[in-house]
């Protein structure tokens, strides 16, 4: 008879926080629904006692296209020349009664320098979350040498789809000798989402032209993939601030069938990064 080994998992601990700063990078398809998400988790936290301020980073404005596929409205595209943030952040601060700020402008690691150290204000400890909802390698190459300079200080959720499924990733570390288990189950950190996935950060042999509005419109990509993919997202950032911890590396899914997969933290997981 074969013995059953269960593999011991882990998790990682954030301590006793009770402020979050997160930048939202990113507010196409994905981004603009993840917005929504984490507006109304902010005010949720906020009843619990928890500070969460979110800083909506990108330089697109709303176009007519975007608005079935994107959590835009019509009324800012009738306008014209209205940036994405600016309008997801006017109407959820009017929702929520938040201070979302609004930053209409690309994403790079002085951006990233200017949000750390700018607007770092109050007492106790503080936990950075970055939230990549992008769609180019250059991009993510910034939201990389992030994470990396930070060294542990700032996490980072990767938030990426293609026609029917996608992926979430989260970790903060761009060196493996950093990371430490040890026999309470608990783990020191994990690697970022771009030591997870480093194909990530290279440009893909055949960019299709189309964008994803006109894919969406054309019925080749699901209207839903993007939504599912913040859905995900904002689970992970509700257990990050609710609970104070990260208890997985990330989530793969597809929706054809609907069907997800999340990968535990074990030592088989992260042993190709140590």
């Amino acid at each position: 008879m074969e013995t059953l080994t269960i593999e011991p998992t882990y998790r990682v601990p954030l301590g006793n926080v009770r402020r979050f700063r997160l930048p939202l990078v990113g507010a196409g398809g994905t981004g603009s629904s993840l917005a929504l998400h984490l507006a109304a988790l902010a005010y949720h936290a906020r009843q619990q006692g928890i500070e969460v301020a979110i800083t909506l980073v990108d330089h697109d404005l709303v176009e007519h296209k975007n608005c079935g596929r994107q959590s835009l409205s019509v009324q800012a595209a009738h306008l014209g020349n209205v940036p994405k943030v600016a309008d997801l952040a006017l109407r959820l601060n009017a929702a929520y009664g938040l201070d979302m700020a609004a930053w209409s402008l690309p994403f790079t690691t002085q951006v990233a320098a200017e949000w750390l150290h700018g607007q770092n204000r109050g007492s106790g400890a503080v936990a950075h979350l970055i939230l990549g909802c992008v769609d180019n390698h250059l991009a993510r190459q910034e939201l990389a040498k992030t994470v990396a300079y930070y060294r542990g200080q700032v996490w980072a959720i990767d938030c990426g789809n293609e026609f029917e499924n996608g992926q979430i990733l989260i970790g903060n570390l761009a060196e493996g000798s950093q990371i430490k288990i040890d026999a309470l189950g608990l783990c020191s950190g994990l690697p970022s989402p771009y030591c997870q996935e480093p194909e990530l950060l290279q440009a893909e042999p055949q960019q299709p032209e189309e964008s994803c509005a006109v894919r969406t419109l054309a019925g080749t990509q699901s209207l839903m993939v993007n939504r599912m993919a913040a859905t995900l997202a904002a689970q992970y950032a509700a257990v990050f601030i609710l609970q104070q911890q990260v208890l997985h590396l990330g989530t793969v899914f597809t929706l054809n069938p609907p069907t997800a997969n999340s990968r535990l933290i074990t030592e088989t997981t992260l042993r190709p990064y140590l």
